[in-house]
C-alpha cells in the first residue's frame, strides 16, 4: 500500500508552480522504486522483516529535501539524479549501513554527483537527503567555490565536522517540519527564493572549504566588492534581493563579500539584507490600507516564511510587534529634503 499526499494549495500557484510538499508512506519495495525519482533505483530487501518507507518531502524549483526512514535493511543500486548534486545528513545509522561499500565517516557529508548508486541501508535507518540542481548552484556561487564543492562531491564526501553535520541535520529537520505545517507559504515567490537561499547558506556554513589569504589584493577586492554591493542595494527591489545575485553583480565571491561586510559593518551580507527587508516590512505596515492587508501577507511578500521568527526579529529591531505597527499606521505627505 502507498499513501502519497501533495498539498493542493502549494502544488500549483502562479508564484511558485513547482513548489510543494508531499508525505509518502510505502510498504512495498517495487512501489518505492517507482516513487523514487529523480533517483533511478532497484531495491532488494535484506532479511525477512516487513518493508516500510516513510518520506516527508519538500520540492522547490532548485531543491529537493526529504527525511525518510526504513523499517528493514535494504540494498539499493541504480543511478543518482541527473544534473543534481546530493548529500545525506544521517539521523540514525545502523551498523550495516554502507555507501558505495564504505561506512559513513565520523566527519563529512556523504555526497553524490550524477552517476552510479550502491548503498546498504540498515533496518531503522533514518536520514535527511538534499538535492540541488548543478546548473543553479553554479549560478549562485563563484567558480572557485562551485568547483571546490563539486570536486569534493566527486570524491563522495563533502568536508564537515561532526558538530557542523549535526547542526545542519537539526536545522533541516526543523525547516522541513515548518513548511509541512504551513505549506501555503510556498505560494509566495519571495518565500521560495528566500528558502532556497537559506538552504544554500546552510550548506556553505557547514562545509570546511578553507578561508582566503590576507593579501593586499584580497583586501582591495573586498573593498571594491563592498562598495559595489552597497550601490546595488540602494536601488534593488527588496523582495528580489538575493545574496548570490548581489555577489555576481558586484563581481566578487560570496566568501569575499562575507568578509567585507563583517570587516565594515560587523555583520554578514544576509543579515544586512534581512535588516533591509525588515525595514521594508515596517514601511509597508505603516502604509497599509485598513482591512486590506495583514502582517502575514506583507511579511511573506518580503520573503519571511517563518512568521514567529520574523515577529521576534521585528520586535528586537523596532521595539514592538508588527501587529502593533499595522494598527497605528502613518502616512508621510511631506516634501523631499532634496526638493
Amino acid at each position: 500500500m502507498q499513501t502519497s499526499r501533495q498539498t493542493p494549495a502549494a502544488a500549483r500557484t502562479a508564484a511558485a508552480p513547482s513548489s510543494f510538499v508531499v508525505l509518502q508512506d510505502i510498504d512495498d519495495p517495487c512501489v518505492w522504486e517507482a516513487a523514487s525519482p529523480p533517483w533511478e533505483v532497484l531495491a532488494s530487501p535484506i532479511g525477512r522483516g516487513p518493508f516500510r518507507n516513510i518520506k516527508r518531502i519538500l520540492v522547490t524549483p532548485n531543491w529537493l529535501i526529504y527525511r525518510e526512514s526504513f523499517a528493514c535493511a535494504l540494498h539499493v543500486q541504480g543511478w543518482t539524479p541527473a544534473g543534481m548534486l546530493g548529500f545525506t545528513v544521517p539521523i540514525r545509522l545502523g551498523a550495516r549501513s554502507r555507501y558505495w561499500g564504505a561506512a559513513l565517516a565520523e566527519h563529512g557529508l556523504r555526497a553524490s554527483l550524477p552517476g552510479s548508486l550502491d548503498a546498504v541501508l540498515d533496518a531503522g535507518q533514518e536520514h535527511m537527503v538534499a538535492l540541488t540542481r548543478l546548473d543553479w548552484l553554479r549560478t549562485q556561487l563563484d567558480p572557485v567555490t562551485a568547483q571546490t564543492i563539486e570536486r569534493y562531491a566527486a570524491s563522495r564526501v563533502l568536508p564537515a565536522s561532526a558538530r557542523q553535520r549535526g547542526a545542519l541535520g537539526t536545522w533541516l529537520r526543523r525547516l522541513l517540519n515548518r513548511v509541512h505545517a504551513e505549506p501555503r507559504v510556498l505560494e509566495h515567490r519571495g518565500v521560495v527564493t528566500a528558502l532556497e537561499q537559506d538552504l544554500l547558506d546552510g550548506l556553505l556554513r557547514t562545509l570546511c572549504l578553507g578561508g582566503p589569504g590576507a593579501t593586499l589584493e584580497a583586501a582591495h577586492r573586498r573593498q571594491r566588492g563592498f562598495d559595489l554591493a552597497i550601490d546595488i542595494m540602494r536601488c534593488a527591489d527588496l523582495d528580489e534581493l538575493n545574496f548570490a545575485d548581489l555577489c555576481a553583480q558586484a563581481g566578487v565571491s560570496q566568501r569575499t563579500l562575507e568578509y567585507a561586510f563583517r570587516e565594515r559593518l560587523g555583520t554578514s551580507p544576509m543579515e544586512f539584507i534581512r535588516r533591509l527587508r525588515l525595514h521594508g516590512v515596517r514601511r509597508a505596515l505603516l502604509a497599509a490600507s485598513r482591512g486590506d492587508d495583514t502582517v502575514a501577507s506583507i511579511a511573506m511578500t518580503f520573503g519571511f516564511y517563518q512568521l514567529g521568527r520574523f515577529a521576534a526579529q521585528y520586535r528586537a529591531l523596532f521595539g514592538e510587534l508588527p501587529s502593533v505597527t499595522l494598527t497605528r499606521r502613518c502616512t508621510f505627505t511631506g516634501a523631499s529634503l532634496l526638493g
